[in-house]
């Protein structure tokens, strides 16, 4: 019966292990992509952002303009103040035709998912 246990518990903490290793999100390729787009308000994307993001601000009216004035055929990485946020923009970028977009979620989800550094 002790072996038994034994034999469980150390098969357990491999799965455990093992499982959790894989939890680690993988980093995105940067290499090819248009732009990364931060919508979030100017202030918060003056204090800090992805390095190389431009800021096309979701809250204000003008951010279909913008993003349609970028080429349909481009790749985007689109984060936001929140996921929902994010999710809102990308909507708005397929509406207007654009296909290749990925949604990184909040600003805080986008550093855990590209391989770039954030300004202070």
């Amino acid at each position: 019966m002790t072996k038994l246990r034994i034999v469980f518990a150390a098969t357990l903490a491999v799965v455990l292990v093992l499982g959790a290793s894989g939890c680690a999100p993988a980093k995105l390729d940067v290499d090819g992509v248009t732009a990364i787009i931060d919508t979030r308000t100017a202030e918060s994307y003056a204090s800090s952002h992805i390095v190389g993001a431009v800021n096309i601000e979701y809250a204000t009216g003008n951010y279909l303009a913008m993003v349609a004035s970028m080429g349909k055929l481009g790749k985007y990485y689109v984060y936001g103040t929140t996921e929902d946020e994010a999710g809102l923009a990308v909507q708005d970028m397929y509406s207007l035709g654009l296909k290749d977009i990925t949604n990184l979620g909040s600003f805080e989800d986008a550093q855990h998912v590209l391989p770039l550094g954030v300004t202070k």
